[in-house]
């Protein structure tokens, strides 16, 4: 079975918590890097080979959607957030999904498949 690496970038631990469960519930799944900020997704994406960012928008110091501006070869994006204006942006940026907080296990295992699918045909 193929692994695929995740980075969770989240400001609100419960958020991340919930993120890294449902990671969890998927083998396919493993979480190498939990982050607080856009920094530390940076730096993480850096340092590990990653296959999908789980990406909050509206974080401290950066948000997402400017953070994901900076990513030259952005790994399978889906969004994870609370609010849906910033849909259309996401989207210009080939996010894969975009998630709405509070969302299902369902709803995140439909965005993880299509990450998936879209890393098997090498869209980015």
């Amino acid at each position: 079975m193929a692994r695929y690496n995740c980075v969770i970038a989240d400001d609100e631990p419960i958020a991340r918590e919930i993120i890294e469960g449902y990671c969890r519930h998927l083998p396919a799944l493993q979480v190498v890097a939990s982050c607080s900020n856009a920094l530390e997704a940076k730096a993480a994406l850096q340092e590990h080979s990653v296959d999908i960012l789980f990406l909050d928008i509206n974080m401290p110091v950066l948000d997402g959607i400017a953070f994901l501006k900076t990513v030259k070869e952005p790994p399978q994006v889906i969004f994870t957030t609370a609010y849906k204006e910033y849909a259309v942006n996401a989207f210009d940026l080939a996010a894969c999904d975009y998630l709405l907080k509070p969302f299902s296990l369902e709803r995140f295992i439909m965005a993880v498949d299509k990450a998936i699918e879209n890393m098997q045909k090498g869209i980015l």
